[in-house]
């Protein structure tokens, strides 16, 4: 979908999963839940559109329609490099658990310094997302980003406290990623 109403919509550049949206939206559009499946939570509701209830179900069918022309065209954006803390935070998940749940400004209070709150981590924590965790650094270090990016991308991601000395936040992903490599 590349226009919503007149603004520009990005995609999401995985196809499976905005296939999968259109399916939803397309067995929301025929079947919608009644009003128990949304009250056990099922469901989310629609949020207000402003169009007659009467008329979601087409307009459910016109953004699946878009959706799917996206996926057939291929049309999806070049990778680029988060600009929301929601994109930075739906790119970067494990990051954010990280950064956020072990680099706040209790750190002081829970852990001798930086290396024990990774310790602590990896050793608190599944290898599948310690894995996660270390290809999401790689990826964050691969994007064209300055010190500025990096310092931002923390702040973005959760981390209360700046890097250990004497390293900036660039290198001290670096550092992160080998360390927990070895994890």
């Amino acid at each position: 979908m590349r226009f919503l109403r007149g603004r520009s919509v990005r995609l999401s550049a995985r196809p499976a999963a905005v296939a999968e949206a259109e399916r939803q939206l397309r067995a929301y559009s025929r079947n919608p839940p009644g009003r128990i499946r949304q009250e056990l939570g099922e469901f989310y509701s629609i949020p207000d559109t402003g169009k007659p209830q009467s008329d979601i179900g087409d307009w459910l069918m016109v953004l699946a329609d878009h959706l799917k022309r996206s996926i057939e065209e291929g049309d999806v954006p070049e990778p680029s490099s988060p600009q929301t803390h929601w994109e930075w935070h739906a790119r970067f998940p494990e990051t954010a658990q990280l950064l956020g749940g072990w680099f706040s400004q209790d750190i002081v209070d829970e852990f001798l310094g930086h290396d024990a709150a990774v310790a602590d981590y990896a050793d608190t924590t599944n290898p599948q997302l310690v894995a996660r965790l270390v290809g999401e650094l790689h990826e964050l270090l691969a994007l064209p980003l300055d010190e500025g990016d990096y310092a931002l991308a923390a702040a973005e991601l959760g981390m209360e406290v700046g890097p250990p000395e004497p390293f900036s936040h660039g290198a001290w992903f670096q550092s992160l990623a080998a360390t927990l490599s070895g994890a």
